[in-house]
């Protein structure tokens, strides 16, 4: 069985006589296996920096490049703030938001060396150096002049400065109308080392992912100190531990010209799908200009083009569907290759959990059939 997503005036329509991609449908597991081996393929398309990627395959079913995508959002285990136990916050900002504020910052740590904090039976799990980061707060306004503006009288002003150090540094100072204000960032928060942390994590210390992620201002004699336990779960559990900014795919576009397009329309086709298409020289008596396709993963398979009579005829548009782009976007705690990585491990595990389940309930399944053929010869 084989098919396409074609394009029209109405919206996408699935035609199965179209030749494209073929499903696999097998009488047995061991086809179906043989087929998925020699007909997947994985490609990268773009990996500007470690927290982007765009990668294609093929040769899959939707079921399979969803289940994918569910994992990367929700199953890939990262670590977050979980406890926050407050000696004293005196800011404006109450207890309860504070802590949330400090969950939803983004560590930089490596999950994998580190256990879940789950309970045994009935016990309950004790905090370790192997369940468990901690990082403390401990920040206060003491009123007056800000060290930054300090460092400006006395000409240490270092000539570059980030975005968030011009406007921290514009915000503290004293003006006649507002007293001072002190902006408590990520970077206050200190981690604490337990028990044989300091050597595992050596040269790769936990810290926030941002620097200058905003947590809360304090006025002068205010003071917030804390203590923060951080702990190892998935973003099912709750969307602070998700790893993914966004994790999407889409069925990648298959873009025909039935007959050639020329000069104004060729322009028009090249503005209403810009980057799909090129103008080349034509070689058609009379025609100086004519469309090619030069990029199909461009196509965002909009209907623009149909407006025009001359390019509804010439153009099919038709997406395929065994062949999928992924787009991942880290927030920083994994890279997005370690995300991909993470979550082909955890599907694997449901594959293998499966297996044995089918195997344990199939055995016990012909038990009592095999019983009953012995009491019937007897």
């Amino acid at each position: 069985m084989s098919g396409m997503y074609e394009l029209g005036q109405s919206g996408l329509s699935f035609n199965p006589a179209a030749e494209g991609h073929k499903v696999l449908r097998a009488p047995n597991s061991s086809d179906y296996l043989a087929g998925f081996k020699t007909g997947f393929n994985y490609r990268v398309i773009s990996h500007p920096n470690p927290s982007e990627l765009v990668f294609e395959m093929s040769g899959v079913d939707v079921s399979f490049a969803n289940a994918l995508r569910r994992i990367m959002i929700s199953e890939v285990p990262t670590m977050a703030i979980e406890i926050v136990y407050i000696d004293q916050n005196t800011s404006i900002t109450h207890d309860e938001v504070l802590s949330h504020r400090l969950g939803l910052i983004p560590l930089k740590v490596d999950p994998r060396g580190f256990e879940m904090f789950t309970p045994t039976g009935d016990v309950e799990p004790q905090p370790t150096d192997y369940n468990t980061l901690v990082f403390r707060l401990d920040v206060a306004c003491e009123g007056g002049k800000g060290k930054r503006e300090e460092e400006e009288e006395e000409g240490e002003k270092d000539e570059v400065e980030s975005v968030a150090g011009k406007f921290q540094r514009r915000e503290e100072q004293n003006l006649p109308d507002r007293p001072y204000t002190k902006h408590v960032y990520s970077r206050d928060l200190v981690w604490v080392p337990c028990g044989d942390q300091e050597e595992r994590f050596k040269g790769k210390l936990p810290k926030a992912v941002d620097d200058d992620i905003l947590i809360t201002k304090l006025r002068a004699n205010q003071k917030i100190t804390l203590e923060c336990h951080a702990r190892k779960s998935v973003g099912r559990d709750h969307a602070k531990y998700s790893p993914v900014a966004t994790a999407s795919y889409r069925m990648k576009s298959v873009v025909t010209m039935l007959q050639p397009v020329y000069d104004e329309d060729a322009d028009e086709l090249c503005v209403v799908e810009p980057g799909v298409f090129t103008i080349v020289k034509s070689s058609a008596k009379g025609k100086d200009r004519e469309a090619k396709v030069v990029n199909e993963y461009a196509c965002t398979m909009s209907r623009n083009y149909m407006r025009n009579p001359v390019l509804a005829a010439a153009v099919k548009m038709e997406r395929n569907p065994g062949h999928f782009i992924f787009s991942i976007e880290s927030v920083g705690m994994l890279t997005s290759k370690e995300i991909l990585c993470e979550a082909l491990d955890v599907l694997k595990g449901k594959c293998e959990r499966l297996e044995n389940l089918v195997d344990v309930y199939g055995q016990e399944s012909e038990e009592p059939e095999q019983e009953g053929e012995d009491m019937e010869d007897e």
